[in-house]
């Protein structure tokens, strides 16, 4: 980890989480960390707030379907159903993870939830007739190569009927320096490789609304959050 890189632009360097294996030990220690520092450090938060806002127009007993791209092992999902049991919404959550051996464990973690429904499946391999209300995706769009993110937000925006929301994380210094820190205390080797990099690969506002801008997407905006995070976010007209 270097202790000053270059944070002007997003890199495109592989993590390891996407393109190593490791063995379901390693995958467990790490998703458990993801689900920590999600819970503590406002990922869950990011992506509840903006639901929570939309919520006042949702009908009672209305079932609300959502997408949750990259779920990875289903913390987020999991979150929103506990929100929604707590408020009275009839949820039915469908989360896509492509790492079949990460799909496993989100399918475990989410056992306990019959609204959740974890798929084995690329965002784009979906039927086509298959849309759904809202879609949310958590650390998902760093790990999409540079050059394929707009195709990426297009794709969530036509399975996304009224709104989308997007968490990830932002790139700065003191992020970085935090993420290394975080990965260090857990002692995990993947986590102080890719917790960095993950950072160097993310964004800042101005590149989210950016993004917005190109696929066309102007009910979306971007918004900072706390403990280096931030949103993309919209409901549509």
């Amino acid at each position: 980890m270097k202790l000053f890189p270059d944070l002007r632009a997003p890199v495109d360097e592989d993590e390891w989480m996407d393109t190593r294996p490791f063995d379901p030990d390693q995958a467990r220690r790490a998703l458990r960390y993801l689900a920590l520092t999600n819970r503590r450090f406002g990922g869950a938060r990011a992506i509840l707030r903006p639901l929570a806002r939309w919520s006042v127009r949702w009908h009672p007993g209305e079932p609300v379907r959502l997408l949750d791209v990259g779920t990875g092992g289903a913390d987020i999902p999991i979150a929103i159903a506990q929100w929604g049991r707590k408020h009275g919404f009839s949820l039915r959550i469908t989360a896509v993870e492509l790492l079949p051996s990460i799909a496993a464990l989100a399918k475990e973690a989410a056992r306990a939830y019959p609204e959740i429904t974890v798929l084995t499946r690329d965002l784009r391999d979906l039927p086509q007739e298959l849309t759904f209300d809202y879609v949310t995706a958590s650390l998902f769009l760093h790990h999409v190569p540079v050059g394929l993110r707009t195709e990426a937000l297009r794709a969530m925006d036509r399975r996304a009927r009224k709104g989308l929301v997007i968490s990830d994380l932002r790139r700065g210094l003191l992020s970085y320096w935090a993420a290394g820190a975080a990965a260090g205390l857990w002692g995990d080797k993947i986590l102080r490789h890719d917790s960095p990099l993950a950072v160097r690969r993310s964004f800042r506002a101005d590149e989210l609304d950016a993004l917005a801008r190109e696929t066309g997407l102007t009910y979306l905006r971007a918004r900072n959050e706390s403990w280096f995070r931030l949103t993309l976010s919209g409901e549509k007209a």
